[in-house]
């Protein structure tokens, strides 16, 4: 101390004129030798400064180096700064800001401007001291007051500092304004996309030379900004006016369509015009397809893919954006095809590779990819995160989701990673887990009060999902979390707790009013059901999905008549709607066969389903591995095993009095099937079997299921898990069963 106190007195009264051999014993750390540099530069002693530096080569630090550069630079040493910046470790070049700023200063002093420009454009993150350290060199040399101004404007603007942009804009004389900085005000204008930045533009705008609508770029950004504010009507105005419209005039109105909805007008644009595709074009066009994914644009999207020149199969980013619109077709295999063909694949390819399976139904090839990565040693980030807890919601797999929870632990879980583990969690069965997630945040947002009610009902604890229903801010409170409730208390036969919480809602939208219509039917509650349908209609054009909500409860409830009437009506609603048609049908036919009347239901399969009948899958795990079962599967390697331990459980079951359920069998046997045989194929049953031949016997079971479980296979599962003592959980397409050794269902067999 007593050292420091000493050295610094001296510097200060300018004793020190020379530090030779006798002071290298003083500095004995980094922190004396920079603070001997930082004071001697104080006292304007440069030389001083760069000897030192060369004398204690141990000890230098980021710091070091940045004061030997500012002394270099105040000396106007340009050979010796050019030492010390090939001295320079090269991570302290790429990490570094204020090296990266003391060398820009020091070639732009020296006049290097070349050397500074060089430096620069390799800075990746550039922070505004570096535009104002080159701002300066420029301004020092001999580059004139506009581009001064333009330079800082880009500095705002690539440092999203876009307020501070238009506020430089406001200080400039609007003499010296030209296209240019205008173009820049837009650029600003765009990005902030305030209430403020809105009017300034606007204004602006308005008082235009009209000489300057004749620079097509500046055209090019009005049209960009305009889209961003909505104002689409204003950007075909001056759309028209373009005086000669480029790919860039073309790619922005596309995109500015796309953003605002207006996906087929972007399809109308690109049809009418012939274009030559670029790269950025392939990708706009691609989004847009995806976004519609309507019979259009898959047809559009497969002309364009077969004219694409090969060459474009090199930009991993245009083959990327391909695979996400084939993904949103359903065309799985074509897309993998085209990952195949990128030789370096990114995080973001990899993700909407992944995300492509998870939309597909295809969580277990998302999982699988996710191992691959591993291999070569790829580090997710949150989207690839994501996509993963979205694969195990998607499973329901308890011991899948806790292997992806430990993988991407090394994450910041912020509030959306925790949202989307509530909704894996309580997906998979683990509502306590769901529930720790939950009252670790401590400031939610609607989407997580949401997926903790939602997660509550899933698991048929509705008293649960009403406490949280009832804590939440009334300001939170909307559209989705009423459904959410009104869900939960529907699967659990609450319905005079929906009646009261639907009675508080202020504002009943057409989707609140059909969950209620819904709550009804499955309760038998037709009459209330119509009443609110008609009540609805009075004011609202049909909807068919309430009418969908009566035919499924008139068909859970067997009430042939009901189910008749309410296909009628949907008929005679709706005569263009045919996929809804046919699934109504299908409810009809299925309603006819529960009570027998095969002849009638094989009428009504006959006139209306044809072959548009859903497959039933269910999936299981089983030592890591994922399966999927469908009824009747025999493709499985141990599918003799699995059909011998399915002959021996059912003689368990109807040894202890249990009678198969003819009426779930909804289609005509066919030669050498019995009612046992085919209730007994179900792919639930299968995948039950499955885990029980393994050893040890499992005590939890769980399988996904993605159709309603049938009556005959939920009094069946009950039974096999008190005759077995195994849970078993089944989450089928609208609740998670969960079946206890003690023969009950948590659903209190409201399914």
């Amino acid at each position: 101390m007593i050292l420091n106190n000493i050295r610094l007195c001296l510097i200060r009264y300018q004793y020190l004129l020379s530090i030779d051999r006798k002071y290298l014993k003083i500095f004995s750390t980094p922190i004396q030798l920079n603070l001997t540099m930082k004071n001697l530069i104080i006292s304007r002693k440069y030389k001083e400064v760069l000897d030192l530096f060369d004398q204690q080569i141990s000890l230098r630090t980021d710091i070091t180096f940045n004061l030997a550069l500012k002394a270099a630079t105040k000396l106007l040493n340009c050979n010796r700064g050019i030492h010390i910046h090939q001295q320079v470790p090269s991570r302290l070049l790429l990490e570094n800001s204020f090296i990266q700023t003391a060398l820009i200063n020091f070639y732009m002093e020296c006049h290097l401007i070349d050397d500074a420009n060089r430096i620069f454009s390799t800075i990746k993150k550039k922070n505004i001291f570096l535009y104002t350290a080159m701002l300066k060199g420029y301004n020092e040399i001999f580059f004139k007051k506009f581009v001064l101004i333009i330079l800082l404007f880009l500095g705002y603007i690539n440092n999203n500092l876009p307020e501070k942009a238009i506020k430089l804009y406001e200080e400039i004389p609007k003499d010296e304004v030209d296209e240019i900085i205008i173009t820049l005000l837009f650029n600003a204008c765009t990005k902030l996309s305030n209430d403020y930045s809105i009017k300034i533009g606007k204004d602006v705008l308005n008082q235009l030379p009209k000489s300057f609508l004749r620079d097509q770029q500046l055209i090019d950004t009005i049209i960009q900004m305009l889209m961003k504010f909505g104002h689409v009507k204003d950007v075909e105005y001056y759309f028209e006016k373009s005086p000669q419209k480029t790919i860039v005039t073309y790619a922005v109105m596309m995109q500015g369509y796309a953003k605002n909805n207006f996906f087929e007008k972007a399809l109308d644009l690109f049809e009418e015009n012939s274009l030559k595709l670029d790269a950025i074009m392939y990708i706009i066009i691609y989004n847009i397809c995806t976004s519609l994914s309507n019979q259009r644009s898959i047809q559009l999207g497969k002309t364009i893919i077969d004219k694409m020149p090969k060459e474009f199969l090199n930009n991993t980013n245009v083959v990327t954006s391909l695979m996400h619109m084939l993904m949103n077709f359903g065309q799985v295999e074509k897309a993998e095809s085209f990952f195949e063909q990128i030789k370096n694949p990114t995080l973001y390819t990899y993700g909407v590779l992944m995300n492509g399976y998870k939309n597909n139904d295809q969580p277990e090839k998302c999982l699988t990819l996710f191992e691959e990565m591993k291999k070569q040693n790829i580090i997710i980030d949150e989207p690839i995160a994501l996509a993963l807890i979205g694969a195990c919601s998607l499973t329901g797999i308890r011991s899948i989701s806790q292997n992806i929870a430990q993988q991407i632990s090394h994450l910041k879980l912020n509030l959306r990673l925790k949202t989307s583990l509530i909704n894996m969690w309580s997906k998979s069965g683990d509502i306590n887990r769901a529930k720790e997630i939950f009252q670790s945040i401590h400031a939610s947002d609607t989407l997580v009060y949401g997926s903790m009610i939602n997660g509550y009902g899933l698991n048929g604890m509705s008293y649960e999902a009403i406490d949280i229903y009832e804590q939440m801010p009334e300001n939170m409170k909307n559209e989705m979390t009423h459904i959410c409730i009104l869900n939960a208390c529907s699967h659990s036969g609450l319905v005079n707790q929906a009646q009261v919480i639907f009675n508080k809602i202020l504002i009943k939208t057409t989707n609140i009013i059909t969950t209620m219509v819904d709550c009804y039917s499955r309760m038998g509650l037709f009459d209330e059901a119509q009443e609110i349908i008609m009540n609805y209609e009075k004011s609202n054009p049909p909807y068919l999905i309430m009418y969908m909500a009566m035919l499924s409860g008139a068909r859970n409830h067997r009430q042939i008549d009901l189910s008749k009437k309410f296909y009628d009506q949907m008929k005679n609603l709706f005569p263009n709607q045919k996929s809804d048609l046919i699934a109504a049908s299908i409810l009809l036919s299925n309603t006819y066969s529960s009570l027998g009347e095969d002849q009638q239901a094989k009428q009504v399969r006959i006139k209306q389903i044809g072959k548009n009948i859903k497959i039933g899958l269910s999936w299981t795990e089983v030592n890591g591995e994922v399966m999927c079962f469908k009824a009747h599967d025999r493709s499985h390697p141990q599918s003799n095993e699995i059909y011998a331990e399915l002959d021996h459980l059912s003689n368990q079951l109807k040894e202890n009095g249990y009678e198969y359920d003819s009426s779930w069998i909804t289609r005509p046997l066919k030669d050498g099937e019995t009612y046992e045989s085919v209730l007994c194929g179900h792919s639930e049953k299968l995948a039950i079997v499955f885990n029980l031949i393994q050893k040890p016997q499992p005590s939890l079971i769980q399988i996904t299921k993605n159709l309603r479980i049938c009556g005959d296979c939920h009094r069946a599962t009950k039974m096999i898990a008190k005759i077995r003592q195994c849970t078993i959980i089944v989450r089928d397409a609208n609740r998670i069963h969960h079946f206890h050794t003690n023969g009950q269902c948590s659903c209190q067999d409201y399914f």
